[in-house]
């Protein structure tokens, strides 16, 4: 099975040309078929509740507002607005491998087709999107690689404020270098399979409201190659991940909502022990509080509030604590957009007495409407990371500024510049790096 699905991520590479065709079809779509849009399709998500609040540009997120004359406006079929886009990059890396000492830096490039194609009904909704990134590097070619996705989501309104959502989507991903699962002596990042699916049904007959649904993920490891030749069997690494969330909320106001929300999660291993000789296998709660608000047109977002345990098998030992979660918008000024965000999430990790990682991130950024087509961007994120069962304690502040120049409907420019610097308590954990990157979007 596992070469099998190895053979996939070639034949994605191989229909990277065919891709750029399709998307080049897609921009040379008639003119005369555009005059059949919806109008105002394409203009962005607009912030709950901040219709009933102002319907005045400047009291939209930056990136939110509508811009007519660079808003893509998509291609029609049948009932449905399909908008491809094509990303071309080329970045500059100072620390490709990420490594605390003997950096390698190296130029590599991006062809990232994608497409989202969303129906245009009064009610109901069906939305399919997929895409592939492919990175070429330009000396260190081990690295190359290729990741796609593709799924489809969908809502079924029922009368009286209640509904039901459902997704399902397949990828092949790759961890990142700098991921703790990351070995001394491996070739390239490590790849895996991600087959995703989830449901949800809301009913809301008045003010107060229920809804209750369920995640699951599977995710299959490919072997990693190591330098010199041979492979890291990756079996002990494969899962299926199962989510079930309860949660009742009330609308106090237009834009203003509070809810209590409980979620169960087991994560079972196809292989009982793993490489280091434990069962990884666990079961966990998570029991929050919060708000969903919308603060005048200034102020919006979730924040949340709670507490989450996970049981795992001895010699491991179990992880709890404070839960939380942010996302707010602030309108600090007409042209100014700021975001708030934050949370902690648990991932899997391979490290021999470490139970999982335990990350804990809070992020600020910014969107500047320098002209109504330039917009400058910028964040600054800080994630601790702690593995409980060993002593590693991980801190990776993450700085990013870059800019937007948006030409017209079909074509914009971004630039960007992205500094990390890993500090660990585990010596050669630590990593600095700088990127560079300067792209071009051709969309429809």
């Amino acid at each position: 099975m596992k070469d099998y699905l190895g053979a996939g991520s070639l034949a994605v590479r191989a229909f990277t040309i065919n891709c750029l065709l399709a998307a080049a079809i897609c921009f040379a779509a008639p003119i005369s078929a555009q005059a059949q849009i919806v109008p105002g399709v394409g203009s962005g998500p607009l912030v709950p509740g901040a219709e009933a609040a102002s319907t005045a540009e400047e009291d939209l997120p930056v990136m939110s507002r509508p811009r007519p004359d660079f808003d893509p406006i998509g291609i029609p079929v049948s009932s449905f607005l399909l908008f491809p886009q094509l990303a071309l990059d080329g970045s500059y890396d100072t620390n490709v491998l990420r490594t605390a000492t003997n950096d390698q830096s190296d130029y590599f490039f991006t062809i990232a087709p994608s497409f989202r194609m969303t129906s245009q009904w009064n009610r109901h909704m069906l939305e399919f999107y997929g895409g592939l990134s492919d990175y070429q590097y330009l000396k260190i070619t081990q690295e190359d690689l290729a990741d796609w996705n593709f799924g489809a989501d969908g809502r079924y309104d029922i009368t009286g404020g209640s509904s039901i959502f459902g997704n399902a989507s397949i990828a092949e991903l790759h961890e990142l270098l700098s991921s703790p699962n990351t070995v001394g002596n491996q070739k390239s990042p490590n790849r895996y399979f991600d087959n995703h699916g989830e449901i949800d049904g809301t009913v809301q007959p008045s003010r107060l409201g229920f809804s209750a649904g369920g995640v699951f993920d599977r995710d299959v490891y490919l072997n990693t190659p190591i330098i010199g030749g041979g492979l890291i069997n990756n079996t002990d690494r494969d899962f299926d991940d199962y989510q079930g969330y309860v949660k009742t909320f009330y609308d106090f106001s237009p834009g203003y909502s509070g809810f209590l929300r409980a979620t169960y999660e087991s994560r079972d291993f196809d292989q009982y022990l793993d490489r280091t000789g434990v069962h990884r296998g666990s079961t966990g709660y998570r029991a929050d509080g919060g708000v969903d608000l919308q603060i005048t047109h200034l102020i919006s977002g979730e924040v949340y509030l709670g507490y989450l345990k996970y049981d795992f098998t001895a010699p491991l030992v179990d992880d709890s604590g404070i839960d939380y979660g942010v996302k707010l918008d602030w309108l600090a000024t007409p042209l100014v957009t700021v975001h708030l965000f934050g949370g902690r999430t648990l991932s899997q990790v391979i490290l021999a007495g470490a139970s999982i990682q335990d990350n804990k991130q809070i992020g600020l950024s910014a969107d500047y409407e320098l002209l109504r087509n330039v917009i400058i961007q910028g964040h600054a994120i800080y994630v601790q990371s702690s593995y409980p069962g060993i002593t590693r304690h991980d801190t990776a502040p993450d700085l990013g500024v870059g800019v937007k120049y948006l030409l017209n409907r079909h074509f914009s420019f971004d630039a960007t510049y992205d500094y990390t610097d890993r500090t660990s308590s585990v010596p050669g954990a630590g990593f600095g790096d700088s990127t560079v990157m300067v792209g071009i979007n051709l969309r429809e």
